[in-house]
């Protein structure tokens, strides 16, 4: 699938190659293992004429993931030097930490990584990372990938993954000097896992545990990789006026079937989802940011619009009642945002199956009773896939643009009367769907009447005559859900409910 690349965005310099003269300085001081002074130098010389040299940025990234030392470790250091053992074991344990990095300069290669993705161009910084597509422009393995120094024969390791997802997770770099891979083709299957050397070290018990989606090392590494492609997508919108990242798009694998859009998002959810339940706000901003990046890529034809959804409303469905709302607050209030929104919120309530000719999936959650479902959804999430199927060959701005499946004023008040979601979690959660349903439905038709896509005539006749409020006042009366709620629930409930009415005011306006 040819995929369309940000060119001559306006304020972009052409950017050339380091002299090697430069990258002499820089490898000089890794060869040394003068990891700050490399990172130093690489901050000097850093400039929007000058891309970075694709090994110096895995090395960099190679060093910013590399764990910290650990008390375990530094036991075994102190157990060295109190016990006796054989010269050549000290000398061996003594070289091996001479040569890792130290916990500055993981801190300094963080910082530096990020002053990259803020002065250069994306697609400069992407050629050093793995990727599904291979690019054109990437500058083959040389010496300086192999040769020149410890770290750079261990950063290879980053260039031999699949994706960026691979070396952000738990395991990828240890401390051991061994790397945890997992099959290829047993994708999130974590018993699995295996790793390349250094088996009788102790490690094979946690190969049975479930691996973290982002290592604890690796938060600041994955802000670097949303900075980048938060850029890309701006840079993309300048250029064909849909946002969206195609560097992103590269990380996700592509489909068997030629000139079909894509579909196998697992890992990244994974990260988004394994951000949202962190403690720290920080992190849970984290995840907040990649779902942002994966709607817009979802308003493209280049993403499988109904496998995402089925991807994802399973996941959102699991969270807290405080963290969706969460994260509904938190997501950007864009056009693409309110129509996933819409969609996801449907095929919570139970309205749509949004199956996909390309790869279907059984809906997840089971229900108690059968119920009613809003018309011709799953007809028009295959005439989606349909459509992105033609359109892949050309992404333009005019084929690229998602057509999303139609949803009418009829469908919001249907699934306003659907029943709670109380077989499947607690009914605060279809409160929650419901409420954000009328509110980014009610903002696209805000939108439309301003010009922006199609107004739906039947939602300007709804409130007019009252019968969005009654829906309303049915959905969220007291006892409406079915279920028994504490004080403090019921009262949420109708704090929403207060807050719809009064938004349902001011568009009556």
């Amino acid at each position: 699938m040819a995929i369309a690349t940000p060119k001559d965005v306006p304020g972009q310099t052409a950017e050339k190659e380091f002299t090697i003269h430069l990258r002499n300085l820089v490898d000089t001081c890794f060869e040394e293992n003068q990891y700050e002074a490399a990172i130093s130098v690489l901050d000097e010389i850093r400039s929007t004429k000058y891309k970075p040299f694709p090994p110096h940025v895995r090395q960099l990234v190679y060093i910013a993931l590399y764990p910290p030392q650990a008390n375990e470790d530094e036991l075994d250091d102190e157990a060295l030097r109190l016990e006796p053992g054989s010269p050549s074991k000290i000398l061996s344990r003594r070289q091996k930490n001479s040569l890792a990095p130290s916990s500055k300069a993981s801190a300094a290669a963080r910082d530096v990584l990020m002053k990259f993705v803020r002065t250069n161009t994306p697609g400069s910084l992407a050629r050093a990372l793995p990727s599904y597509v291979e690019d054109p422009n990437t500058i083959p393995m040389s010496a300086a990938d192999t040769e020149d120094s410890y770290i750079a024969r261990e950063a290879v390791r980053i260039r031999r993954a699949r994706c960026c997802w691979e070396i952000i997770k738990e395991g990828f770099i240890r401390r051991d000097g061994s790397a945890l891979l997992s099959s290829p083709r047993k994708k999130r299957a974590r018993r699995s896992t295996r790793h390349t050397d250094a088996d009788d070290e102790g490690w094979g018990a946690e190969d049975s545990l479930p691996l973290a989606s982002v290592s604890e090392q690796a938060w600041g590494v994955l802000a670097c990789l949303l900075t980048l492609f938060e850029r890309d997508e701006t840079d993309m919108e300048q250029t064909v006026q849909v946002r969206y990242s195609p560097l992103l798009l590269d990380q996700i694998p592509p489909s068997r079937a030629e000139r079909t859009p894509r579909w196998d998002i697992d890992m990244p959810l994974d990260v988004v989802f394994y951000a949202l339940k962190q403690d720290s706000e920080t992190r849970r901003s984290l995840g907040v940011r990649l779902f942002a990046l994966l709607i817009n890529l979802g308003s493209t034809t280049l993403l499988d619009f109904p496998m995402f959804l089925n991807a994802a409303s399973p996941r959102v469905s699991g969270l807290p009642a405080s963290a969706l709302e969460a994260l509904f607050a938190a997501l950007p209030v864009t056009r693409a945002t309110a129509q996933f929104k819409v969609h996801l919120c449907r095929h919570a309530l139970g309205g749509s199956s949004t199956s996909s000719k390309t790869r279907p999936k059984p809906q997840v959650r089971a229900r108690a009773a059968p119920r009613r479902r809003v018309p011709d959804a799953a007809a028009d999430a295959a005439a989606v896939s349909q459509d992105a199927s033609t359109a892949a060959h050309d992404p333009g701005a005019s084929s690229v643009a998602r057509r999303y499946p139609a949803m009418s004023t009829s469908d919001v008040l249907e699934l306003l009367t659907l029943p709670s979601m109380s077989d499947s979690g607690p009914a605060l959660l279809a409160v929650l769907f419901k409420a954000e349903l009328v509110a980014s439905y009610g903002l696209l038709q805000q939108q439309a009447s301003e010009g922006e896509g199609e107004a739906d005539e039947k939602w300007g006749a709804a409130l007019r005559d009252g019968a969005l409020v009654e829906a309303v006042e049915a959905a969220f009366a007291r006892g409406a859900t079915g279920e028994v709620m504490d004080a403090e629930d019921e009262a949420y409930v109708q704090k929403r409910r207060a807050a719809l009415l009064a938004m349902l005011s001011v568009w009556q306006m």
